[in-house]
């Protein structure tokens, strides 16, 4: 059994108020140099009834400011943020999404092949299951730094935490360019690196 002494000295609040332990990610994450004004900064809380500017109540949280009524677990279960990148190989992932609009973009290029890639969306509470529809009009953009296509939208109709289940992850195939001639001398993205990127229309 680890000792309390050998725990990191910070843990994660996840959008459903739970404390976890952080695993090898989250440390590297936190230990990783930042600039002053990078958005991609850890959010790191002051206690633990501190909420984002957005009203939610995730982000890390030192050690010593845990409830003493609040028990820290150990899960796989991880809540993705519609803020940031999610690759299509991590398994046990959440997302909390309010009533509204989506679409879903792939990150990397703009010649994608979709073949049998699929994406379900279970809602925790209700366990209701969403399938994200392709999109005929894929619109290219630039997200985050890099190129994106958009392959698929849904709707949600009641807010909640679901869950991301991705089906046939290697059949998705990406390129940079969607131009013929470039596509002859460009090599795909290779597939364990892809990441889609939830927007909220």
């Amino acid at each position: 059994m680890q000792k309390e002494k050998d725990k990191f000295e910070f843990v994660y609040v996840e959008s459903d108020g739970t404390i976890r332990e952080l695993d090898n990610t989250d440390i590297e994450y936190l230990q990783t140099e930042f600039e002053p004004f990078d958005g991609a900064r850890p959010y790191i809380k002051s206690d633990y009834k501190q909420l984002t500017p957005d009203k939610k109540i995730s982000g890390f949280l030192h050690r010593n400011n845990i409830p003493r009524d609040i028990k820290v677990i150990n899960t796989n279960l991880r809540y993705a943020e519609i803020r940031f990148p999610i690759r299509i190989h991590d398994s046990n992932q959440a997302i909390a999404l309010s009533v509204g609009v989506y679409s879903i973009n792939v990150l990397g290029g703009w010649s994608v092949f979709l073949g049998n890639f699929s994406i379900l969306l279970i809602n925790k509470k209700g366990r209701e299951v969403i399938i994200p529809k392709v999109t005929n009009w894929r619109i290219q953009s630039y997200e985050l730094g890099e190129r994106a296509k958009r392959i698929m939208t849904f709707e949600i109709k009641e807010p909640g935490v679901y869950f991301i289940e991705f089906k046939n992850p290697k059949d998705l195939k990406v390129r940079r360019s969607n131009l013929f001639l470039m596509k002859l001398f460009e090599n795909e993205i290779p597939n364990n690196e892809l990441n889609i990127w939830i927007d909220k229309k």
